[in-house]
């Protein structure tokens, strides 16, 4: 009974270490694996105390064997989520994304020092988490132009721009009737403040944001913009 009971152990160390192996080899495994041996060699031997002490360290090491390979596997996965993220971060950072998607970036940085922090305190699941945050919070950057914020007069063969028409733009309101707004925006940069229809070439025009788009920049001819509206 003695030696059917050993065998089991015997059997399950074998199992341990096989199954290690499959995983990765280190110095836990190949500690198993030896013990294994011994046990093998006590039980053929004869030997069966032996042979059950080995066999219990067999599988102990094996255990231990299988600790190491889920820690370094964690730490794999944690490393390459943040060199994801920070890859991306550093894309989202080219394309002005700071300014462009503030509130997104911002959290997105604060989420990679999180993870990094973790990372160096091999806190490895929780570095894998925030790591992974970072590209949901910059999953909505996206590359593009901004809507201009100001716009110069300018002068035609027929005709002078005009707030009316100024609003009409696609870029300012896409709207004329919203001339009215960029009339109290510009009052002081008129000739005469009291006429909103006495507008010079040249002028600079302030155009406010009315609906929370944002707005960067000075108006370039030839540029594709956004179309107001469809850019929110």
């Amino acid at each position: 009974m003695k030696k059917l009971i050993i065998a089991s152990i015997i059997l399950l160390a074998l199992g341990a270490a096989a199954f290690g192996q499959t995983l990765t080899d280190n110095s836990y495994y190949r500690k198993s694996v030896e013990l294994r041996d011994l046990a093998k060699t006590a039980f053929d031997e004869g030997d069966y105390d032996a042979a059950a002490d080995y066999a219990a360290q067999s599988q102990e090491y094996a255990r231990l064997s299988d600790e190491y390979v889920a820690y370094m596997l964690s730490m794999d996965a944690a490393n390459e989520a943040i060199k994801a993220a920070q890859e991306r971060l550093d894309w989202a950072e080219g394309i002005q994304a700071r300014r462009r998607f503030a509130e997104d970036f911002l959290q997105a940085e604060a989420r990679l020092a999180s993870a990094k922090a973790a990372y160096a305190e091999e806190r490895y699941v929780d570095a894998k988490s925030d790591a992974e945050m970072v590209q949901f919070l910059l999953m909505g950057v996206t590359e593009g132009t901004d809507l201009p914020a100001s716009y110069t007069v300018r002068e035609f063969p027929v005709q002078t721009d005009c707030l009316w028409r100024i609003a009409a733009l696609p870029f300012v309101y896409n709207d004329p009737l919203k001339w009215p707004e960029l009339y109290r925006a510009n009052k002081a940069r008129l000739p005469d403040p009291s006429n909103p229809d006495l507008v010079r070439p040249g002028t600079v025009l302030v155009i406010p944001s009315l609906s929370g788009e944002y707005r960067w920049g000075a108006w370039e001819e030839g540029v594709q913009y956004p179309v107001y509206g469809a850019a929110q």
